[in-house]
């Protein structure tokens, strides 16, 4: 595995808060993680914040430039595209589908059910690639459903109206056992299928949740 590039930590700041908390999991793996979920973190505060789907579509279209490209076309410079190429090389794939995910809640509101979808699957695409980088190949598609949990989560917090919010809470799978390698995601699906269970509240900040993700971190279910 090549090594992180200086100042990576800098980019737990570019992670959600349930993100840094399943980061404590990752073990040996963690720049693999803090690639992923730093990217998801970024990419979510531009799509959220985009006062123009236009802007928006832009930004989207100049990281999917780059993940398309070799790391030694990539400009240099950036703690989190630098991190990428060091973590991620020959799998951008799945991060890239992450991208496509996250654009499709740049549409017209309330979002139809096909956007609502594409955000699950670009979550699901990374889980699944995730997987395959970790060597973890078996565990790909019970790792892309828990993270289409943790889509789901997320989109019932983004919710514009009832329709999105119903969407998203009309599955609760239960969360599928994924292997010690993948255990921030365990901690995620985890802390997002609780989350759909009580009708879509925050993932993490009652009393309660710490001791769901230790449980998680350390057990997996």
């Amino acid at each position: 595995m090549a090594s992180a590039p200086a100042h990576a930590e800098d980019l737990l700041e570019e992670c959600t808060e349930v993100a840094r908390i399943a980061l404590a999991s990752a073990g040996c793996n963690r720049a693999v993680w803090l690639a992923a979920f730093a990217l998801d973190g970024r990419i979510g505060r531009m799509v959220l914040g985009a006062s123009e789907p236009l802007l928006g579509q832009m930004r989207l279209a100049w990281w999917r430039d780059q993940l398309a490209v070799p790391g030694s076309a990539r400009p240099q410079g950036d703690p989190l595209l630098d991190l990428i190429g060091a973590e991620w090389a020959g799998h951008e794939r799945a991060l890239s589908d992450l991208v496509d995910g996250w654009e499709a809640l740049l549409g017209e509101r309330p979002l139809s059910e096909p956007a609502m979808q594409r955000f699950l699957d670009g979550r699901g695409a990374l889980g699944s690639g995730v997987a395959q980088r970790l060597l973890q190949p078996e565990s790909a598609q019970p790792a892309a459903e828990a993270s289409r949990l943790w889509a789901r989560a997320d989109l019932a917090a983004y919710a514009g109206d009832a329709s999105e919010r119903e969407h998203a809470l009309s599955v609760t799978a239960s969360l599928p056992r994924l292997p010690r390698e993948l255990r921030p995601l365990s901690v995620m699906g985890g802390l997002a299928g609780r989350s759909l269970r009580r009708g879509g509240v925050p993932m993490v900040g009652d009393r309660f949740s710490p001791l769901v993700a230790l449980r998680l971190g350390l057990f997996g279910r």
